[in-house]
This record gives structure tokens, sequence and C-alpha cells, in this order.
């Protein structure tokens, strides 16, 4: 299956930039990328490639990292895939996952109450796993990976690299999406011009994921449930082993790209 254009690198400073081309057909999410017809392009420093295909009602994604220290870190710490329609590299809506190696142990911890080291955990346990969606730095529900009917990610080792596939819900001109793409999606319609992050989250971000006491999921709404989560873990951390950090010469992940659809500036 091919893809009606390719998306190129631009050569001027400062982001680098991917000329977004329609899809002759909408790809099915499942952490492959044969349906993308070979049309991924190294973006930025880093040993990143990606493709980005917007449409009326998704934002079309696919990532491949073939660094071993990159994927790594993604295992450790979790990803996630900011997209900005601002087009101001802001963290508008962002959707963390996998969660991580790291915030898995700490949840596993906290529903063991803190008694015992922690399980050790394959890499393959990343997939599936939780995501959390995120908007204006505050996370909002985070849920199983495959809840959502409208938000579709997934992630793949495959070949000794990672494979990363998402489907974005996006609100039309027309009007906001509705349903279950409207609570999981991007609210607002995108434009010409858009900018894609991928960031390796700082151990600091992990307190917003933590379980409810009732393990149940955490759903926040406002900035303050981040105070919660961290309030709940501040109460258990004589029992609770120390949450590990990033450290200094450990790979991390900062990526921005402008995707710009044609004829967009």
């Amino acid at each position: 299956m091919s893809v009606a254009g390719l998306f190129l690198l631009s050569a001027c400073s400062g982001p680098p930039t991917l000329q977004s081309h329609s899809l002759s057909q909408a790809p099915t999410v499942d952490g492959t990328i044969s349906e993308w017809g070979g049309a991924l392009t190294r973006v930025g420093k880093q040993s990143v490639s990606m493709s980005a295909a917007p449409t009326d009602s998704l934002l079309y994604l696919a990532i491949v990292i073939p660094d071993q220290s990159l994927i790594r870190s993604v295992a450790k710490n979790g990803l996630i895939v900011w997209v900005d329609p601002t087009n101001q590299q802001a963290h508008t809506y962002g959707v963390r996952y996998p969660l991580g190696l790291r915030a898995q142990r700490a949840q596993q911890a906290t529903s063991r109450g803190g008694e015992g080291a922690p399980q050790k955990m394959a890499l393959e346990d990343l997939f599936p796993s939780d995501l959390a969606i995120i908007r204006n730095d505050t996370v909002r529900h985070r849920m199983p990976a495959g809840f959502s009917s409208a938000l579709k990610v997934k992630a793949t080792l495959n070949t000794g690299a990672l494979v990363y596939e998402m489907a974005v819900p996006v609100s039309s001109a027309d009007g906001p999406a509705s349903g279950d793409a409207q609570q999981h999606g991007l609210q607002t319609p995108l434009r010409r011009s858009l900018f894609v992050g991928l960031v390796t989250p700082d151990p600091d971000d992990d307190s917003a994921l933590m379980p409810s006491s009732r393990g149940v999921p955490s759903v926040t709404g406002r900035r303050g449930g981040r105070r919660t989560a961290r309030g709940r873990r501040r109460g258990r951390q004589r029992n609770q082993p120390a949450s590990p950090v990033r450290t200094p010469d450990e790979a991390r992940l900062e990526l921005w790209t402008q995707v710009s659809s044609s004829g967009g500036s």
C-alpha cells in the first residue's frame, strides 16, 4: 500500500519540518509501518524517523526509534507524544504511552502497601499498558490503552526498533467531535501547520500517574489532582522504596517537529 507522497525534511534552521500528504488509505494502528509505504523521514539529530497524515477527523502518526539507548530510556521513563495545533511547541495535548517501567514499578509498590522489593518487569510488559491523556500539563484521564474507541495507539518492538503508531481524534472545521472522540482527542481543529513533540518524561511527572486508594486508575481534571497524588505518596513515603531518578548520562528524547500540510505555512 503506497502513500501519496513523501514527507520531506526541511533544510532550514530550527525544528525539523515534515511536509504531509494524504494517505491513499487509512492505516491500521497496529504497531507496524508496512502501510506507510516507506515514507518515514529521519527528523532531528537523534535516530528518530516519523511520518504524519492529518485527515478531517484524525491525525495519524508513525514513529520509529532504532537507537537502543533511546529505547531503553522510553522503556524506563515512558514516552509523551505532544500535539500542538497552535504551532508554538506548547503542551496543548499529549498522550503518554507507554507509562514506562519506572511508573509501573512504583504502582506495584503502592498496590502492595510499599512492602517487598519491586517485581522484575520485561520490556514486553509495556505493551499493552495504560496510557495517560494530558492537557496543558495536567493529567486528565488515565486508562487502558485499548479503552477508547476513538484514540488509538500501539507500539511494538520489531527487529530491534521501537515502532509506534497513533491515531488522534481531532475536531473538524464544521464543529467539535462528539462523544468518545471529544473526551479523549484533540478538542480543536487542525491547522495547516502544527507541532508534534516526542519527550521522555522526568521522574517528577510520575506523581500524577499514581492509582487511587481504591486501585482505580486516577482521573484528574484540575491541577489540584496532581497535588493530591503527591500528597498520597508523601503519606506512604516511609514504606515505599525511593523512586529511581534519571542519571546524568541517560539518553533523553526531546524532539519537536513541525508538520505542514500542502499549501501550509
